[in-house]
């Protein structure tokens, strides 16, 4: 029942892949874009964050990597496919 419950918050596009990251959000207010990657933009405050180590590299690789499977996920339009996705990276370990 838990694992069902889990399933049906991830795909649910309401849900925000950002949950638990509001450290990078306060940060990301400062960038010069709004539409920010924080990649490969100028002055970007989260870049810098980064550079001046008062948010760690792995901290920030994780954030991106959960946004980023949380936005192919949502974006499936076979949500069976979807769920198979997650079972297969273990995203069911998560509480």
């Amino acid at each position: 029942m838990k694992k069902n419950k889990i399933v049906r918050e991830f795909v649910d596009t309401e849900i925000k892949p950002e949950a638990g990251y509001e450290d990078i959000l306060e940060l990301s207010r400062d960038c010069k874009y709004s539409n920010c990657t924080h990649i490969t933009e100028d002055d970007c405050a989260v870049q810098r964050a980064i550079l001046e180590g008062t948010l760690s590299e792995e901290r920030f690789n994780a954030y991106y990597k959960d946004k980023n499977e949380a936005e192919y996920v949502s974006k499936q339009k076979n949500k069976t496919k979807a769920i198979e996705y997650m079972k297969q990276r273990d995203l069911f370990k998560r509480s």
